[in-house]
């Protein structure tokens, strides 16, 4: 088969496993910020609303930064910026509580908001940048 015929235009292999890791770790936050929300709310801690707020923004970011990296999306650095904000506010909420669980959270949350913000100074990679002005 003629590679050159095909509409589809991949990137190389090395692509996907270069987000490998950062998708782990985004999906990583995801999962510790939905669970630390399950607790707050099975644990009926009213003072925390705030906390489980960010938690859950946090872990919706985080869901739909991995996907969109998984796939090498046109907007995956863009995504990963707004996680990288979202992660930081959440980690430094989580700081403020001296619970084990938080202090966790909150570890996990900024560890991903630095890994979101090197995924976002990336930049969108060569070819896609130049398939993007194209259809401008």
């Amino acid at each position: 088969m003629d590679n050159n015929n095909n509409n589809m235009d991949f990137e190389p292999d090395f692509i996907h496993y270069m987000n490998e890791d950062f998708v782990m770790t985004v999906q990583d936050c995801e999962a510790v910020c939905e669970h630390m929300t399950h607790h707050l709310i099975r644990m009926q801690m009213a003072d925390r609303v705030a906390q489980a707020m960010l938690l859950r923004e946090c872990a919706d970011i985080c869901g739909l930064t991995a996907k969109f990296a998984a796939r090498d999306a046109i907007y995956s650095r863009n995504a990963a910026a707004l996680c990288a904000d979202i992660c930081h506010t959440c980690g430094t909420e989580c700081l403020s509580y001296p619970d084990e669980m938080s202090q966790h959270c909150a570890m996990v949350c900024l560890n991903c908001a630095r890994h979101c913000r090197a995924f976002a100074a990336m930049g969108m990679p060569p070819r896609r940048r130049q398939r993007a002005m194209e259809q401008e």
